[in-house]
Parts: C-alpha cells; structure tokens; sequence
C-alpha cells in the first residue's frame, strides 16, 4: 500500500504504518537526500546507508521489506557496491534493489572517454610505427590529461584476462586490442626449444630442430634446468612478404605478447616475446607456459598455433586499440564516427556488486558493465536472486554464486563475458548437503573473450545445484564445466560452441571418481564444433568419471555426442542422435594409461580424491555403494555403463568401443537401441582377432531408409516424431523427449525471447 503525502512525512509513515519502505536513486539526486521520489539520493551507497540506519534505530522494523527504484542512467562506480549480512531481508521481508526500467540503470566500472579527447595522431614516431594506410583513422586520447593515472604493464605470461587493465568499449560492444592477424591464428610446426627443463631428451630434440632447419642457434641467457621462455622458427610455412617484414617492425622493447595453442587444443596461454631473430626467423619467449611449446596433441589441427596482440605496428583494423602504458596515450581506430558514441574504458578490477553472508536480497533489471572485473559476486548467503538483469563486457566473470543456498539467477541476459557467464558453487560434499541455488532461464551467450578454455556459460561446483532452461551460445571452448555431486543440468539448449578447440566437450567433466550422481537431462544439443573438427564432444565425461546420468537429450549434428573417456557406471539413456560424427563412445584408459593412479606425478589419483571424502563410509558408501566397491571390483576397468533405448539416425557410428572394453561388455548393459542408417560395425572388434560382438550390443530393432523418421519440422529444428509411423510405435517407454519445453521462455522478468 503507498500513501501520498508530503515527502517530508513520508520517511516517518513509512516506518510506523507501511508494510514496505520505498526509496529513489537518480544520477540527479544528492547525497544528502531522503530518499523520496521527489528527493532522490545519489548512489546505491547512500539508500544501503539509509537503510542500515533507519534498522539500527528502529524507525525500519525488522519485518518491513524495503525497495530501492533506480532511475535509468550511467552509474560509474570506482569501488563495489557491498552489502554485508547486516543489509540482509528476511523471509516476509526482502530488500529489492530494481531498476526503474529494464536494463536503463546501468553499473560502469570505468569512465567515459568524451569524444572532444580524442585527436589525430601527428606525432612522427608513432605514424612511423603505423601502417600509412590508417594514419588518417586512428585518433589518440591523452588519459593523464583526462585524470586518469597510468595503468601497470602486462604480466610475462598469464591466462584468462590480463593482470591490468583497462578494456575498451565503443557502444557497448568490446573492441580488440591490436592484433595480428586481424582474423584466426598464425601455425608453426617447428619448436626449437620447448621451454621445459632442459635433460637428455629434449637436448636431442633441439639439436635435430636446428640441424633440420639448419640455422645456427643459441636461447638467450636462462637456466635451462628449470622452466623457461621456449623458441620456434616463424617462417618455415612460407609467409608473404609483408607478413614475414612485420616481425622486424614490431618493438620488443616495449612488449609483444602471442596468445597461443602452445601444445594442447585445450590450453591456450599469453606469453611475451623475449627477442626475435629476423634472418633465422627465430622467435623466443619470454612467458613461461604450463605445458611448453610444441609436441603433439590429441586433436584435429597437426600444428601450434599463436595471434600477436597487444602491439601498437598491428593498430590496423576498425574496432582495434592499443594502450601506449609509457605515455599514458590511448590509440583506437574506431569503427565509425565518434561523435555520438559512447565510448567506454573499464578499469575497475572488483567485481560491480558485491554481496557477502546476505540473505534475502534481490536486483532486479540492473545492466552491469562494462568492467574489468567479474559483474557480481555472491559469497554465502541464502535466498538472494538476480532477476531480469543484463550483465554484459565483464573482464571476468557475469555473476559468481560461491556457497550459500537458495540463491538464483533468473531470466538474465548475459554476454561477453571475459571469462564464465555464470559460477555456481555451494553444497556441503562432505555430507552430501545440497545447495539448491539455480540458474533458470538465462540466456548466456559470447562467452571467454579473455579465458578461451574452461570458461563457458556455466562452471558447476559443490553439491546440488540446478542449471535448468537456458540458452547459451557462441564460445571458443566449452558450454557447461561441472564437478561435484547431484547437479541438475536439464532443458538447456546449447550450440555454436567449441568454435576454436579439439578434444573438448560442450558439458565436460573429468578425473574424479566421486563426482556422482549428476543429471544431464532434457537438453537440446546442436550445431557444435568446427567444420572438419571431429575429436570434439557434445557431452565429455574425462579421464575415468562415473556415476552420472545422461538421458533424455536430443543431439544434433554434435559431432562425437556422448563421450566416456574410461568411466564406470554411467547411464546413457533414451536420447535421440542425429547426424553426429559418432553417437556413443567408451574406451579403457584407466586400464592402459599411467596417470590413472599415480600420486606425485602428475597423474589423476583417483583414490587419493576419494578417500579424502571418505567414500567407504556412511554418508558416501550408502549414497553410492557401487563406487564405495570400486577398489574390490577391477578398479581400472570402466564397468556397470547403461546404454539403453536410445534412437540413433544418420549417425557416421553409433557406438565406438575399444579392444578392452569389447572385452568386458557382458559387464554393461547395451538393449533396446534403435539405429537407423548407420554404421553398425564397431570399430576395431573386425580388426581384433580376440574380440568379438557380445549379444548384447545386437539388441537393437535397425530401420533403414525404406522406413525414414518423420518429424514434426526439422527446418525448424523440431525434431519431435510425427505419430503412426513404423519408428514412432517401436520406440521403447521412457523415450518421451518435452521438446517443447527446452530453453528460454517469457516471465515476469523476461518479457520476450530471443
């Protein structure tokens, strides 16, 4: 109920007769105001403030739910917006933080860079370091001049974001620093020094390099005993001219980073350049990587590939900027005219909004970023919930739920992100204590702009958390990381991801075996990978994971659909594959590789995980009594999979089984499949002498092209069966897909969908 009076009365009416307080920010308002319609106050801090008061002095009653109106505008903020447990609601009263009008309050961590700052370049030693063809578009902004203070040089090697900023925003669109090639990579085949700790081994490796390309080579001063900066030839692919004449142009001395596929397609990493040896066309590093550089990967691309970034010679494409951190000067060449557009340079590296041990606060129809950091952190707490929100240009991530339970994002928009749309963490594992925060109805999609791998839409952690009707899109790397136990993942519809890597899943998880009891369930799956790229899966359980649930999907054109990399007990259940590279795969590797139990060396040590959860004994060994019998019943060998009422069509193979695994099948279940115009031989068992097709994968009903499905419009990408047709009659019970109900759909917070 509101009352209209006085702005004056209105504070004491309020807190002695309503059931809800109300209060008003404005880009306009004071901090010395009331709060009132008519008298806004100036910030977020001042209504939190305000509010914190109004408790301690009893003027807001406990049981009262408050509601802060933001009206639309630009906040930029230089610090987080904190809320700590003394800024809590309760169960009958919550405190609502809400945009006005969706999406018009927007939180900025950064400033505006106003269009009369930006000039034309007419220093001569900076036009003799650009190309001529751009001298008349790049414009320069003098930051000292603008009270902006110089920002830290770049770390010699990092992942993900850098370690300072800033970041440039033209229109709400992030723009990119300078880079060549403006497009993809730039392949190498040759490693000359890996980089790794220098033994007998790789001392061979090197002098075969260098007498293979028969130069003369010498890593500059570095103890080799250890980790350090690697070197390869740059030019034995026969670059043109004017490409192989950059590497002399560029300016070492003022740094040159490579982002890079250094060994694996699953691992990219920033490193700077040390030197550059322009008659041996010999590039050393300065970065020290993870894995070394070169060697072979198990993927579809034969050679390491690497961008320059970060590099003023390199400033010669609309949408690219360089940060001079010596002069403090910012050059852009903008990709169209400045005059009426907003441009943005975020520099703040914590994160927008910041809520610790808080209960029962909401944000509703707030637009976050841009900003260096993540967008909003949630740490602890129960029943808090983001509804409605854009968060958008993150350096990190969008929204961080790290423990606590109960909280929510709902109904969100949010896009390039720096790294993860959303993290989820919270549940007590130890003792099997779900945690119950949810994502429900997000649409999250250009996600990893910095942290190209294991950065997706989501990353699940901890115990029981629900991931459920989202739409997420475009990233380079995977949609969905997940650990932990009992998480729900279902009704997501999830495509175009996977767009710049090899052996990588679009859900992935791996290398533990108490990572039990998870559900992939009800999502539709389409469109992923790369054109040519085979070895990337829809769903990709790594390394020896078991115990998980996978039922119910639609995979379409997901190249490898479900992907068991030695994992036991896991259930692969009535979903419906089309026109993947391979439906179904497991292989033995815990039985044949090294690292599946193998304290101190690197390896996944698999018992060593469980035992630390104490998986023998109550709670765990009632809760998963198969994995608590792991250690007594063939440990290594990926036992007790499902592979049941599952419809395959169009499909290159519908199961991949390797020479071990065809071994032990009669310890699996495999009935009631339906496969339709696929390969029905199962690769290596027609090549192995010993091996031969259990009854068990024969139980299958084959329909052939006289008989094809019929759905109701797969131009439409509605692939529900059209009834009375031969198919639709044989399929098994529990084969019943809700097509209907995957992905985004409109709420009270979500008015249309995309």
């Amino acid at each position: 109920m509101k009352l209209f009076l006085p702005a004056i009365v209105l504070i004491f009416a309020v807190s002695t007769s309503l059931e809800a307080a109300e209060y008003h920010v404005s880009t306009t308002g004071k901090a010395a105001a009331i709060g009132a319609a008519n008298d806004p106050f100036d910030s977020l801090e001042s209504a939190r403030d305000t509010i914190r008061r109004a408790r301690q002095e009893g003027t807001l009653k406990p049981d009262e739910s408050v509601t802060v109106h933001v009206a639309p505008g630009d906040y930029f903020l230089n610090s987080s917006f904190e809320l700590g447990r003394e800024d809590s609601g309760s169960g009958n009263a919550t405190i609502v933080y809400r945009s006005v009008k969706p999406f018009e309050a927007k939180l900025i961590g950064g400033m505006t860079i106003p269009a009369s700052a930006w000039k034309s370049v007419d220093a001569p030693e900076v036009l003799k370091r650009l190309d001529k063809s751009v001298h008349r578009n790049v414009l320069v902004a003098d930051l000292t001049a603008l009270n902006i203070p110089t920002m830290k040089e770049w770390s010699n090697e990092f992942r993900g974001r850098p370690n300072a900023p800033p970041e440039l925003f033209f229109d709400d669109r992030p723009m990119t620093v300078a880079r060549w090639p403006n497009d993809g990579w730039v392949s190498f085949k040759t490693a000359l020094d890996s980089g790794m700790p220098h033994d007998e081994k790789t001392e061979e490796a090197t002098r075969n390099a260098v007498q293979k390309a028969q130069i003369t080579f010498a890593h500059p001063a570095v103890d080799t005993a250890r980790r350090h900066g690697g070197a390869f030839l740059y030019d034995e692919e026969g670059l043109t001219l004017r490409d192989a004449e950059r590497f002399a142009r560029w300016n070492v001395a003022d740094g040159v980073w490579l982002c890079g596929y250094w060994v694996h397609d699953w691992a990219e990493e920033v490193l700077k350049v040390a030197d550059i040896d322009t008659k041996q066309k010999i590039l050393f590093l300065l970065g020290i990587h993870g894995y070394g550089i070169g060697g072979t990967s198990w993927s579809d691309f034969n050679e390491r590939r690497y961008c320059v970034i970060n590099v003023l010679e390199e400033l010669d494409a609309p949408g690219e900027w360089f940060l001079d951190r010596k002069t403090n000067r910012l050059y852009f060449y903008p990709p169209k005219s400045i005059d009426r557009a907003a441009i943005v340079l975020s520099t703040l590296e914590q994160p927008l909004i910041s809520l610790r041990n808080v209960e029962h606060v909401q944000f509703q129809g707030f637009s976050l970023g841009p900003t260096f950091g993540h967008g909003m952190v949630i740490q602890g707490g129960s029943n808090n919930a983001v509804l409605g929100c854009r968060i958008a240009n993150t350096g990190q991530d969008g929204v961080q739920l790290n423990g606590g339970t109960a909280n929510r994002v709902q109904s969100c928009d949010v896009e390039n992100t720096g790294s993860t749309g959303i993290v989820m963490n919270g549940g007590d594992r130890k003792n099997l204590v779900p945690a119950g925060n949810m994502a429900v109805n997000n649409h999250i999609h250009h996600f990893g702009r910095w942290s190209r791998t294991y950065a997706g839409a989501f990353s699940l952690n901890g115990m029981g958390n629900i991931v459920r009707n989202n739409k997420m899109h475009d990233g380079p790397h995977l949609a969905i990381l997940y650990g932990g136990n009992e998480h729900r993942m279902e009704r997501n519809e999830i495509s175009e991801v996977l767009l710049e890597t090899s052996d990588a899943g679009a859900v992935y998880t791996g290398r533990d075996w108490t990572s039990q009891g998870n559900i992939i369930a009800e999502n539709f799956f389409h469109d992923l990978g790369i054109p040519g790229v085979n070895h990337t899966m829809g769903i990709y359980l790594d390394d020896c994971d078991g115990g998980d649930t996978i039922e119910r999907n639609i995979f379409y054109r997901a190249k490898r659909a479900v992907f068991i990399g030695g994992g036991r007990d896991n259930i692969v259940r009535s979903n419906l594959f089309l026109e993947c590279f391979e439906g179904i795969y497991l292989d033995a590797r815990g039985m044949t590789w090294k690292q599946w139990n193998t304290p101190n060396s690197g390896g996944w040590n698999l018992e060593e995980k469980a035992e630390a959860l104490d998986y023998k004994n109550p709670p765990w060994s009632t809760r998963y009594p198969k994995l608590a019998a792991t250690m007594s019943n063939m440990p290594k060998a990926p036992l007790g999979c499902v592979f049941a009422n599952n419809v395959m069509i169009d499909c290159g193979q519908w199961v991949y089984f390797d020479r071990n695994v065809l071994q032990l099948l009669e310890q699996s279940n495999i009935e009631d499949n339906i496969v339709i115009a696929s390969n029905l031989i199962v690769e290596n068992a027609v090549k192995s002498k010993d091996a031969k097709l259990p009854p068990s994968i024969l139980q299958l009903q084959q329909f052939r092209q006289n008989d094809p499905p019929e759905f109701r419009d797969p131009t439409k990408n509605d692939f529900r069966f059209k009834n009375e047709t031969s198919l639709f009659n044989a399929i098994p019970t529990g084969f019943d897909i809700p097509f209907e109900n995957i992905g985004i759909y409109v709420d009270e917070y979500r008015k249309a969908v995309p």
